[in-house]
């Protein structure tokens, strides 16, 4: 009878856990979108930057089960525009977190198996990746230079 009580209790403990897990994950979803707003409203780009922070935090919350496809959609849109401003603006600190906003969309989705989505985000994160030196075909042209 007393192991029947601990193993309703071990999944009790479980499945508050993972309500908990569910919900902290869904707070960084939304304090993401109000700082996305807040960029929006007077055009600062570090608001981006930290929902792009704040998104990724909440990655390591995430398991098949609580992985949602929009977050990754989201994270994919984010480093879109971060990159698209660090690119006219010459900000490196924009195009590091595309990178990272790129990598967030790219493992969501993959755990999803949303490979449109995925081949998406990880051609945006090599040319992000590019425009800061530390994709492929900049390897490859310094070590052209190189030689």
């Amino acid at each position: 009878m007393a192991s029947k009580r601990k193993l309703g209790q071990k999944f009790m403990l479980r499945r508050k856990h993972k309500e908990a897990t569910a919900e902290l994950a869904t707070l960084n979803r939304e304090m993401a979108l109000r700082m996305i707003a807040l960029a929006h409203e007077t055009g600062e780009v570090k608001p981006l930057i930290d929902a792009v922070k704040a998104l990724r935090s909440s990655e390591e919350l995430f398991s098949q089960d609580t992985a949602q496809i929009d977050s990754a959609r989201l994270q994919k849109k984010l480093g879109d525009v971060l990159l698209n401003v660090g690119k006219n603006e010459n900000d490196i600190a924009a195009i590091e977190a595309a990178i990272s906003a790129y990598r967030g969309a790219i493992t969501i989705a993959s755990m999803l198996g949303a490979q449109n989505l995925r081949m998406e985000a990880r051609k945006s994160h090599a040319l992000a990746l590019n425009y800061v030196g530390k994709g492929e075909r900049s390897a490859t042209f310094s070590l052209m230079g190189a030689a």
